[in-house]
């Protein structure tokens, strides 16, 4: 009895693994492994709209005969990394010469600098600052040369860039010097070395952009073809004069038709200024969308000339480690799946740093006629024998209890 119960075990877990897998809408095999050992893949940008907005469908399975194993992954967003160190050093020889505020620092001894924060009484103010690098404070060496720096508080408008990056330095001193629209005081100057190791960025051509202007704000609409990630935008726009708008940005989140028409519901994620004196690089988490909405406060101001708007997004790559002598399948587009929970997630820090990358083949659509009615079949006899199991095991569980009674 205890043997046909624990075969009756076995053929249930058999039928539901079965059953799993063939919940998915999509699969990709992957290439083959030419031997045991960590990999990753890189997820297609057209894979998005195809996923849940967490990845949380995404399952790797290895089958070999009739067995079915299911492999442990890691997702890995290939954004920039940055580490940083600060310095607070005493400000020496504090002077001003026509209308030019000077100041010098000591750099500690093996240590480099980057980047430069200037603090000042004044709340409105319009300055150039420049750097220069000395090893005995005689030679002087220019590193850096009219930065432009900007404060505005005034209205409803509150801004500040008064941060100066510069090559980095291992000067064992730097001087500065401020010249401003007016006479400035000086509270404090903070310095930094600031690392950046470069992420994997992917450079999103395939979007449209319709632009309208009206109640004094511009609304600029980037839709894709499809839903990708994304984490920066750049904004090219131009102004006769100086300019400091502030924005909104927003992504699609779903739509709702009514009695005039479709309505796109939007959830804004980011906030700041464009101005005439900085990049206009928005950089933020990354989002998963098929269309962002950006839109510029004019208030009283003539509408900015957009000249042109880039995208890009993080590479996202699969880690797992795979076996060979199976096929392995990359299995996605089951909304009811949760993020699975796998113990990798622990020991990230024992995985190689150098992965051999793998290629995904062509994608099988499960819900095609063909894949329907093979999916169909296959669901049929697998259902037939589950309850044909839970029946066999209905029947000797009575039959037990009677032979107890």
């Amino acid at each position: 009895m205890k043997r046909v119960a624990l075969t009756l075990v076995c053929l249930f877990i058999i039928v539901s693994a079965h059953a799993q897998v063939t919940d998915f809408k999509y699969r990709r095999a992957l290439d083959k492994v030419s031997e045991e050992g960590w990999y990753s893949l890189d997820l297609p940008v057209d894979l998005y709209q195809k996923l849940n907005k967490d990845l949380s469908d995404i399952r790797i399975f290895a089958v070999a005969d009739k067995d079915t194993t299911e492999i442990p992954y890691l997702v890995k967003s290939k954004t920039d990394e940055t580490t940083r160190e600060d310095f607070n050093l005493p400000l020496l020889n504090q002077s001003r010469s026509n209308g030019v505020l000077y100041f010098t620092i000591q750099v500690p001894a093996g240590k480099a600098l980057n980047t430069l924060n200037l603090n000042f009484v004044e709340k409105n103010l319009d300055a150039l600052v420049s750097i220069e690098g000395s090893e005995d404070r005689k030679d002087w060496f220019e590193i850096v040369s009219k930065k432009r720096i900007v404060s505005i508080d005034q209205d409803d408008i509150e801004y500040s860039k008064t941060t100066v990056t510069f090559p980095d330095s291992d000067y064992a001193y730097l001087r500065i010097q401020v010249k401003a629209d007016k006479q400035v005081s000086l509270t404090g100057a903070s310095f930094k070395y600031i690392s950046t190791k470069k992420g994997e960025h992917i450079s999103l051509t395939d979007f449209n952009i319709t632009s309208t202007t009206e109640n004094k704000q511009t609304e600029i609409r980037i839709r894709a073809p499809y839903r990708t990630a994304i984490n920066a935008i750049t904004v090219n726009a131009t102004h006769s004069n100086d300019y400091y708008r502030s924005y909104s940005l927003a992504y699609a989140l779903d739509s709702i038709k009514t009695e005039k028409g479709w309505i796109q519901h939007y959830s804004t994620f980011d906030r700041g200024y464009l101005t005439s004196i900085d990049s206009n690089t928005l950089r933020f988490n990354t989002v998963i969308t098929h269309e962002l909405k950006l839109t510029i406060y004019n208030q009283d101001n003539p509408a900015l000339t957009i000249n042109a708007i880039e995208l890009s997004g993080p590479k996202t790559e699969i880690i797992a480690k795979l076996p060979v002598e199976k096929t392995l399948f990359l299995y996605y587009g089951n909304p009811q799946l949760n993020a699975p929970r796998y113990d990798i997630i622990h020991f990230k820090d024992r995985i190689p740093k150098s992965l051999t990358n793998i290629s995904l083949l062509a994608e099988e659509n499960l819900e095609s006629p063909q894949q329907e009615k093979a999916l169909f079949t296959k669901k049929f006899w697998l259902w037939t024998i589950l309850i044909v199991v839970i029946g066999v095991m209905g029947y000797f569980t009575l039959h037990m209890l009677k032979r107890t009674n």
